[in-house]
């Protein structure tokens, strides 16, 4: 019985092996598995990386600050508060009437060209005084007449002055950033007319030049005008000889943008 039962199965054995299919299907098979072990037993004997001790840092690059932009001449005044110019700067090519109103008052009868501006608070009332221009300060001291001054630095030639103030909170030697508050505007004997006010000028190579001109603009801007406008001065400039005649009227003088008194 079982030998008849083994012969049917090899019959059939015999029977699907005559197939087409099958063989190449077998061999697919081998092929697959003897190909499978391969690579495991390669990758399963493959070595050990080894550490080279070159450490990896994974934290972000710290960020390269920008250039600072470049500073541009403001008021001396902080930005919320409610200024306006009293007295301007005298302009030489100016009408005669913005000329008049820029001469400021020595005494009853002596007047001197404004070589700056004067700035007020609409209200009248007492105003923190901020640096226009970034720099070292020189010198912060009570003058009898002028009031507390305050003299800045900022490199190239470009100095600011600070007139009439009240109080001063820096000292010789500080170095004061753009907007920080150098003292507290007040009044002097010269310039009283004006009540409560900050004088500011700006000299560039210890010449008075418009501060109002340059708000705004950049300080290489500033130098760059002034240097241009000294050449071409200096290059119009003749030498000349003798006697410069007098022909100034008895109890009245010109005057120049130096701030040569005026006799009225």
């Amino acid at each position: 019985m079982r030998e008849e039962q083994n012969k049917k199965t090899s019959q059939k054995v015999i029977k699907m092996l005559r197939k087409r299919w099958v063989v190449p299907a077998i061999y697919l098979v081998s092929a697959a598995v003897i190909l499978t072990g391969a690579l495991w037993y390669q990758y399963s004997n493959a070595p050990t990386p080894t550490k080279t001790g070159t450490t990896v840092d994974t934290r972000e690059p710290e960020a390269i600050p920008a250039s600072k932009p470049e500073e541009k001449l403001t008021y001396p005044v902080s930005k919320d508060a409610t200024v306006q110019v009293k007295s301007h700067y005298y302009d030489d090519t100016a009408s005669k009437d913005e000329q008049q109103a820029s001469l400021i008052q020595m005494d009853n009868n002596t007047f001197t060209i404004n070589t700056g501006m004067d700035l007020v608070d609409k209200s009248g009332k007492e105003f923190d005084v901020t640096a226009a221009l970034s720099g070292t300060v020189t010198k912060a001291q009570k003058d009898a007449e002028l009031g507390y001054v305050v003299v800045v630095e900022s490199g190239n030639g470009l100095v600011s002055y600070y007139q009439s103030l009240k109080s001063v909170s820096v000292e010789p030697g500080t170095k004061v950033s753009q907007g920080q508050v150098l003292g507290v505007a007040g009044t002097g004997l010269i310039g009283k007319e004006n009540g409560i006010h900050v004088h500011y000028e700006l000299r560039k190579d210890g010449v008075a030049i418009n501060p109002e001109k340059y708000q705004g603009q950049d300080v290489s801007s500033i130098i760059s005008s002034e240097n241009t406008k000294s050449e071409t001065k200096d290059s119009n400039t003749m030498n000349t000889s003798g006697n410069v005649s007098d022909d100034k009227e008895e109890g009245s003088s010109n005057t120049d943008s130096g701030g040569n008194k005026i006799q009225q």
